[in-house]
Formats: C-alpha cells, sequence, structure tokens
C-alpha cells in the first residue's frame, strides 16, 4: 500500500470519526444541544401552554415502555426517590413523571447493555468463555445504569451556568424597572415574558414563579422555592436579600443595585478565571494530539530516506 493510499484512508478515518462524535455530542450532550446555536429570533414563543402545567400522557411508545418500566420499579410519583425529584427540578424537569421515567430509563439501559454482550456472545462462532462473558455483561450493565445519572449531572451542571451567566443582566433590567416605578411583581413579568428569552431557565423560573404569585401563593413562599428550585448559590443569597428587603421595607432598587453590581463583578472574574486556564487546558490537547502529527511530519521523510538506504546497503 502506498504512502498516499494511506493519508487518504487516514484522512477518511479521522474526518468519519469527528464528525460522528460531533452528531452524537450535538444530540446528547445538554452543553452543546443545536438549540443553543439558533439565533435569538428563532426561538417560539411556546404557544398558550403555561409552564405550570404538563402533559398527563407519554408521548410515544418508548416513553410509555419506559415509564411502566419505573412504575415497577419506583412504584408511583408520590413514592419515587426524592433526590432524584429535586436533582430532575434542578435540570429543569418539573413534571412528576418525570422521575418514573429517570428510574425506566437507568434500569432500561442497564438491562439492556449487558443482556446485549451477553447474547452477542451467545451467538458469536468463537465461543467465549462464559466467566468472561458474565463479567463483561456485568460491567456493562453498571455502566448503563448509571449512564443517566452522568448525563443528569451534567444536565444539571449547564443549566446552573446559564442561570448563574444570566443573574447580572436580569438584576439589571430588574433594577432598571423598579427604579422607573414598577412593582416587583410587574417587573419580573416585564423581564420574564421577553421573547428573546423564552429557552433560558432563569427566565422560564422567573415566569413559574410569577404565575405561582397570580394563582395565590405568597410572594415570599414562592421566592424560597425558586431559589430551591434553581439549586443556585448565588441566587439563594439574593431571594434572601428580597426578602429582607420586604420585611424591613427598605427601598428594593438600592438592593438590586448592589446586587447586579456583585454579581456582574463575580461573572467578570469567573471569566478571567477562565481565561487563565484555558492555556493549561490546551497543553493535554497538543501533546496527545498535535505533537505525534508534528513528529510525523517532520521525521517521515528522514526516516524513508534511511530505510531506502538500508534496504540499498542490504543488497
Amino acid at each position: 500500500m502506498s504512502t498516499l493510499t494511506v493519508a487518504i484512508l487516514s484522512f477518511v478515518i479521522v474526518a468519519g470519526v469527528t464528525l460522528l462524535a460531533g452528531m452524537i455530542l450535538m444530540r446528547f450532550w445538554p452543553a452543546l444541544q443545536r438549540e443553543r446555536f439558533a439565533r435569538a429570533g428563532a426561538a417560539t414563543a411556546g404557544g398558550s401552554t403555561s409552564v405550570l402545567r404538563w402533559s398527563e400522557e407519554p408521548g410515544s411508545g418508548w416513553e410509555r415502555i419506559i415509564e411502566k418500566i419505573g412504575r415497577a420499579v419506583g412504584g408511583s410519583e408520590a413514592s419515587a426517590p426524592s433526590k432524584y425529584r429535586k436533582r430532575l427540578i434542578w435540570a429543569g424537569y418539573h413534571e412528576p413523571r418525570a422521575v418514573l421515567l429517570f428510574l425506566g430509563a437507568k434500569v432500561a439501559l442497564g438491562a439492556g447493555l449487558g443482556s446485549f454482550y451477553f447474547l452477542y456472545s451467545l451467538a458469536a462462532l468463537n465461543a467465549v468463555p462464559f466467566p468472561r462473558m458474565l463479567a463483561v455483561s456485568l460491567i456493562l450493565g453498571v455502566i448503563g445504569f448509571f449512564l443517566p445519572d452522568y448525563w443528569l449531572y451534567n444536565r444539571i451542571k449547564v443549566r446552573r451556568r446559564e442561570i448563574i451567566h444570566a443573574l447580572p443582566d436580569v438584576l439589571d433590567l430588574l433594577m432598571v424597572c423598579v427604579e422607573a416605578g414598577l412593582g416587583f411583581d410587574a417587573a419580573v413579568a416585564r423581564v420574564a415574558e421577553q421573547p428573546t428569552k423564552q429557552n433560558s431557565p432563569l427566565h422560564r423560573e422567573l415566569l413559574r414563579m410569577h404565575l405561582e404569585v397570580r394563582a395565590g401563593r405568597p410572594r415570599q413562599e414562592a421566592l424560597r422555592v425558586l431559589a430551591e428550585r434553581s439549586g443556585v448559590e448565588e441566587l439563594r443569597s439574593i431571594v434572601g436579600a428580597f426578602i429582607q428587603t420586604e420585611k424591613l421595607g427598605t427601598p428594593l432598587g438600592k438592593t438590586l443595585r448592589v446586587h447586579a453590581d456583585a454579581a456582574r463583578v463575580q461573572r467578570r472574574h469567573r471569566a478571567e478565571e477562565q481565561a487563565h486556564l484555558a492555556p493549561l487546558k490546551m497543553l493535554f490537547p497538543t501533546v496527545f494530539f498535535l505533537m505525534p502529527a508534528f513528529f510525523l511530519v517532520t521525521l517521515a521523510p528522514s526516516l524513508l530516506g534511511l530505510m531506502k538506504l538500508l534496504k540499498a546497503i542490504s543488497h
């Protein structure tokens, strides 16, 4: 096989693997969902459906099967583990059925991966030793069982990052609205109902809080629940300041201005920290991926010439 053929095959293999990895990341990784790359004007308002409502019936056949598995494992929505419910709320899934779907996905993935390798080994022409087959099946089953936990952890991390990043701008808008003469509830409604921010987690949580207050929930309780739903410590401290301001009767505009300035400074500090860590993070891909390519390009002609010379001497 010639050098040109090897180079072409290597390029095709690397391009195919890169394209496949990119498609998998765009499909399954929350940090790289394709909706985040869409322009802001393309976001829909979500119709007339309220964020306080959810569908009672599964959307597809697979979802119905997974929910049945979850009910067999976790029981009903009320008896499902509360730790998963809290983490799913932090990830943005408020439906009661989300816990059952999550438990069903854990069991289905664990059983599916484990049984797939087991059946594949039984159907293979070359017989695999039973201890090895059983060990690999158990390992794959454990990986499949904990894979949804990793996905949920990543989802919570991305959502918290989005909330923290949007917090200074939201506080600035609330401060402008309050200082312009609007009440706190009207300012929250004005900020949360922006057409270009319908997919923002913080704006959706503010809209949910505003609708709960309109439905009759006390404002202080709605604010506390907002902080618990987000799972962000910065938002929890700001909510505590809002409640204290309302109890003492101090001006809300000054409180918003102070917290908006502090949140903006913290966001700048986080950006500077990430900028300082960027060269260190780039060191590992450079060493493991770029340096071998550099050595291959620089040393390959010399090695080929040396091999030709040794071949001529041997003859």
